[in-house]
């Protein structure tokens, strides 16, 4: 029988306080591509970027129509 070992318990750390206290973000540009359906890349800034679908919605219409967002 194999020993069983324990892992010490990790700790998180929180990020609180003011945006400008926190480090910059990402700046992501989507470019149009001919593969990707609209309905998948509007679930997919939905699900990466936590956005509603009225928002996910608008970002895909811009990358469709404009070749980026």
């Amino acid at each position: 029988m194999a020993d069983t070992e324990v892992l010490p318990d990790i700790e998180r750390e929180e990020k609180t306080g003011e945006k400008s206290d926190l480090e910059p973000g990402w700046l992501v540009i989507c470019w149009n591509d001919p593969v990707n359906l609209m309905t998948y890349v509007t679930h997919v800034f939905q699900t990466v970027f936590g956005w509603n679908r009225q928002k996910a919605e608008v970002h895909m219409l811009e990358v469709h129509r404009q070749g980026k967002s």
